[in-house]
């Protein structure tokens, strides 16, 4: 467990194959920022949960690793969540659910592959994406504010899943 992002520069990661990341943070060192991304180019994998995307809001280089700019957020209700169909399918076989969370709108990198959507204001909002990042596989997955979301057993088998995908032991 790495107790916090600003020791990842000072840790040996070469036999982790994926990082978590689930913090709400304002800033990020650019020693920090560096062994993150290297971790991943190199072929590391990152499962980004709820408000890792919303932190480290002023550096452009942490978006561009985690495949999606957080832009702002609706209240906490129930919605929706939506299977997308794309190649490389990591999580076939799970449909939709309901949960109870907040809504993360995100400015997303083009290429990123949307897994599950919801629906906000009338637009999709991607939900779960997947993202390579030189060598390295990003998961990026919206639901987390509240323990309720966490403890939804089909979430929990995107998480699992998202985390075998970044992982590469999917």
């Amino acid at each position: 467990m790495i107790p916090s992002i600003e020791d990842l520069p000072r840790l040996d990661l070469a036999d982790v194959s994926a990082i978590v990341l689930y913090f709400h943070r304002k800033t990020i060192s650019e020693q920090a920022l560096k062994a993150l991304d290297f971790f991943v180019t190199q072929g590391g994998g990152v499962l980004a949960v709820h408000s890792a995307s919303a932190s480290f809001k002023q550096n452009p280089g942490y978006f561009k690793i985690l495949g999606g700019r957080f832009t702002g957020h609706g209240r906490v209700t129930p919605f929706e969540v939506r299977p997308v169909l794309s190649p490389n399918e990591p999580f076939a076989g799970i449909g939709s659910f309901n949960i109870r969370d907040e809504i993360y709108l995100h400015e997303v990198q083009p290429d990123i592959s949307v897994h599950f959507e919801t629906s906000y204001q009338g637009t999709s909002v991607p939900v779960v994406w997947t993202y390579r990042y030189g060598a390295g596989r990003i998961c990026y997955a919206m639901p987390g504010h509240g323990v309720g979301g966490i403890k939804n057993p089909i979430y929990q088998e995107i998480l699992a899943r998202g985390l075998g995908w970044v992982s590469k032991s999917l």
